[in-house]
């Protein structure tokens, strides 16, 4: 459970820093999920997969655009019945990953995503003992078997996300302690609204929010992240540019590149048709819907553009002729994770 496996990474480094390619690609593969969480929007149990040779095409098209990593999402993305050959097609020239429920892992499934030589899988997980209501469904108690064949046999890197919602908030603080028990590491997001802004404000979610913080410790990239999160609970509107459409896509199952789940329709243009010139202008252009945005993927992947000092600081710290330096950087940037507790809590929130 180490470092994501980043594999060309002066080329992948040239891409991000220079270049200013597109951080990371969300594809869809299919709407169908196996579960009905509550506060989901973005699964159906009707449609059918997205046709394998559709998905090879529009891999082709992030390729082209020299799309660093390609997040791989549904529905329930193992769902697909082809989604170890999607993994080796969209890794000849990216990395990839996968966000999946848990709940379909077996032996079968983990050995294809070995031999797909997936990077790797973030398992979603909602509370760690069963909600009565069902309203959460992702239960590290169901999955925890899951989880333990992950460890034993995947060769790709795994961690859990949470979501910080109404419904979540009082587990929160034994999820992490169990996370941390069984030696997985776990990030957790803020529940937002369709239009992607925050959905939660409160010092009950404020304190949630900052356990997490002294449970992850947060440091240097991770530590932007953290402090946005606690501005967003506690009420406050952080100023920031966004740049999806430039640092950050979201293929819909029609293959249209959008802003992200949450702003649908507003870019809507045919990933076989962007360009370029696509990724320049949308890199100038304001979105507008900056204001309260908790959509966490796309922050992060904002930050290489928007506040400079801080990945210098970052690179710096890690070691910036060091390739792990870069590489823990590039990490962060795709999944959010700060480096593990050492006991010691940041200063920052030492002082609260």
């Amino acid at each position: 459970m180490g470092l994501m496996r980043i594999d060309k990474l002066p080329t992948r480094a040239y891409n991000l820093f220079v270049k200013r390619a597109i951080v990371e690609a969300q594809l869809i593969v299919t709407r169908r999920c196996n579960l009905t969480c509550g506060y989901c929007t973005e699964h159906d149990n009707s449609s059918n997969p997205v046709a394998y040779d559709n998905l090879r095409r529009r891999v082709d098209a992030l390729h082209r655009l020299r799309v660093t990593h390609i997040t791989i999402l549904g529905g329930e993305p193992l769902l697909h019945p082809q989604i170890s050959q999607i993994v080796a097609y969209g890794r000849a020239h990216s990395t990839v990953s996968i966000t999946t429920n848990g709940s379909l892992v077996s032996d079968d499934i983990i050995e294809r995503l070995n031999d797909a030589d997936l990077n790797h899988m973030q398992v979603s997980i909602d509370s760690a003992e069963v909600d009565p209501t069902h309203y959460l469904q992702k239960t590290l108690k169901l999955l925890q078997p899951k989880l333990e064949r992950l460890k034993a046999k995947a060769r790709f890197d795994v961690h859990l996300a949470a979501v910080l919602c109404e419904k979540s908030a009082d587990g929160v603080e034994p999820l992490l302690q169990k996370a941390s028990e069984i030696g997985m590491p776990i990030t957790l997001s803020i529940v937002h609204d369709p239009t992607g802004r925050c959905a939660i404000k409160g010092e009950q979610y404020v304190s949630k929010w900052e356990y997490y913080g002294r449970q992850a410790n947060q440091f240097g990239f991770g530590m932007i992240g953290f402090e946005y999160g606690r501005k967003l609970l506690a009420g406050e509107m952080p100023a920031w540019k966004c740049r999806a459409g430039a640092r950050s896509l979201y293929i819909d199952e029609f293959g249209n590149a959008q802003y992200c789940s949450a702003q649908m329709g507003r870019l809507n243009k045919p990933i076989l048709e962007y360009s370029w010139n696509d990724v320049r202008e949308q890199s100038r252009h304001r979105k507008g819907c900056e204001s309260g945005c908790a959509v966490d993927c796309v922050f992060r992947a904002s930050q290489i553009d928007n506040d400079k000092r801080a990945l210098m600081r970052e690179l710096l710290r890690s070691g910036l002729a060091n390739r792990h330096g870069v590489q823990k950087y590039i990490e962060r940037l795709l999944t959010g994770q700060g480096r593990r507790s050492v006991g010691r809590i940041p200063n920052t929130l030492a002082m609260k």
